[in-house]
């Protein structure tokens, strides 16, 4: 009997409010964290005047993100009912506090809204980019899960690129059409094009780890995601190889970076958490693999501070 009740005590909703439950399928310690990151992107890459953070391109090109980032949680937990039933049933809100109209129609509404927002962002630049780049993530946002996770490695993939696109687009919402590129070809565009492809990295990785830790769920949902069609043991030891290969990334772009910036022991902050990642997932706590990756991402974000400091 107290093990039945601590199991029932443990399927119970997080929240019981509507309101509440449709902020929180939104993710907005996520959201915010996008927003986070595009300003600490934008003063350590692109433009160091805290001044140009009030401009009217950036202002909008950051709320486009963080609108997707956003609809993108949600259109996530209106097809993932079944598999979060099981992989987070605490967590599972949508069809149990907030019906799945509702979520669908808040997904819809800050889609349309985020869209808008590029529209005006492609008049004000003279420039189709900012739109065609917008609708691209809103599509992968709503494909991911009844599509891509159910193709090998496609989801993966594809969160892989939402992630790893953001430098690029907080360079293309402050610079026109015709030039943003320009800053590709100079030290801090090269330090940005390393910064984006870190966090595809360790992102893509991270993937794998939570599709490891939800295996049960996905399984019964019939996603092929690489833990599914292979099993738990050999996706282990890709995640040994993939976090092994990362090493050299890792230190090396820490390297470049603090020697641009003058910086001495800095890159620890990204390194460090990497390192508990890897000693986690040696030991076989797969469960706490996933937030020390989080934590180098986090990391990443400290370290972006440094330079900007």
């Amino acid at each position: 009997m107290p093990h039945m009740a601590d199991q029932k005590q443990n399927t119970t909703p997080i929240t019981r409010s509507p309101f509440w439950a449709l902020v929180r399928i939104t993710r907005p310690w996520n959201v915010i964290m996008v927003g986070v990151s595009m300003v600490l992107i934008r003063l350590a890459w692109i433009q160091p005047d805290i001044s140009y953070l009030l401009e009217s391109r950036f202002l909008i090109s950051t709320g486009i993100m963080m609108i997707l980032a956003a609809s993108g949680n949600i259109i996530n937990d209106y097809f993932d009912i079944a598999e979060d039933a099981v992989n987070k049933p605490r967590r599972a809100l949508v069809g149990r506090v907030v019906t799945r109209r509702s979520a669908l129609i808040l997904h819809h509404v800050m889609v349309g809204t985020a869209l808008s927002m590029s529209v005006a962002l492609s008049l004000d630049m003279h420039s189709s980019i900012p739109f065609l780049w917008s609708a691209v993530v809103a599509t992968l946002l709503w494909f991911y899960s009844p599509l891509f996770k159910r193709r090998f490695l496609r989801g993966n993939i594809a969160v892989a690129l939402i992630i790893g696109q953001l430098p690029l687009w907080c360079t293309l919402g402050q610079n026109s059409a015709n030039t943003w590129h320009d800053l590709l070809h100079t030290p801090s565009g090269r330090g940005l094009l390393i910064y984006a492809l870190l966090s595809m990295v360790i992102s893509f990785i991270r993937e794998i780890t939570k599709d490891l830790q939800d295996l049960s769920g996905d399984a019964s949902s019939g996603y092929d995601t690489i833990p599914v069609r292979w099993g738990g043991d050999q996706t282990t030891r890709l995640l040994k190889k993939l976090h092994i290969a990362t090493w050299p990334l890792l230190i090396t772009a820490g390297a470049l970076a603090s020697a641009q910036f003058n910086l001495g022991t800095e890159s620890s902050v990204f390194l460090l958490p990497f390192l508990g990642a890897n000693v986690q997932l040696f030991r076989g706590q797969i469960d706490s693999v996933s937030a020390w990756q989080k934590l180098t991402l986090a990391g990443g974000l400290g370290f972006l501070c440094f330079i900007i400091w």
